[in-house]
């Protein structure tokens, strides 16, 4: 069994791990992104009710604060209205945007540590919708293309080193002759037509 032959099969097999690998960790894409966005929601959600809650009890005591202290409150229900308006915006945006504009509209808006919480618990899922499938088949040929890009740039000095040693083995002779045969090259005979 030639060495060329298996070499073809390692790379054959290292090539269809890549794009299964690939395929399935963009499948996975869309049950992370689902995730998130019911974390977020929640953030959402409960950054809501706090602010609620403390405009309630500011409510309460701003007759018997000083000047000092309801700085402080306005700057506390400010945080918790941007808080609020920044996780309302980012769910719209990301939840709105197409599936192929999603990632980048994930992106934009990510809040790292939901984002890494997200992460942390997620559970893979088998996802059969015609969006997951799609994100399957562009990660299978991305993936693919990467492969081959990081093994041609690998294999490249390989292979000039190859085509230099074996000009060096075919580089002719100063007396005219040959080195790999030790014979003079001889001009192709002229072809003879039949005569009648």
């Amino acid at each position: 069994m030639p060495v060329g032959w298996a070499l073809r099969k390692l790379d054959s097999l290292g090539g269809a791990a890549v794009a299964a690998v690939g395929g399935g960790a963009a499948s996975q894409w869309r049950a992370y992104l689902q995730q998130y966005l019911q974390r977020l929601g929640g953030h959402a959600d409960e950054a809501r009710l706090s602010l609620e809650g403390t405009k309630a009890h500011v409510a309460e005591i701003v007759d018997v604060v000083d000047p000092a202290q309801k700085a402080v409150l306005s700057e506390m229900l400010r945080t918790g209205e941007a808080r609020v308006s920044e996780l309302t915006e980012a769910l719209r945006a990301i939840a709105e945007a197409g599936p192929v504009l999603q990632p980048v509209a994930f992106l934009r808006h990510m809040d790292p540590a939901i984002a890494r919480a997200t992460l942390d618990g997620f559970q893979p899922a088998l996802p059969l919708d015609a969006t997951s499938l799609i994100w399957a088949g562009a990660g299978i040929v991305l993936t693919l293309v990467a492969y081959e890009l990081v093994k041609g740039i690998l294999w490249t000095p390989v292979a000039v080193t190859k085509g230099m040693a074996r000009k060096r083995r075919r580089r002719p002779a100063r007396d005219g002759r040959d080195a790999r045969k030790n014979t003079r090259r001889r001009a192709a005979p002229e072809r003879v037509e039949p005569r009648l």
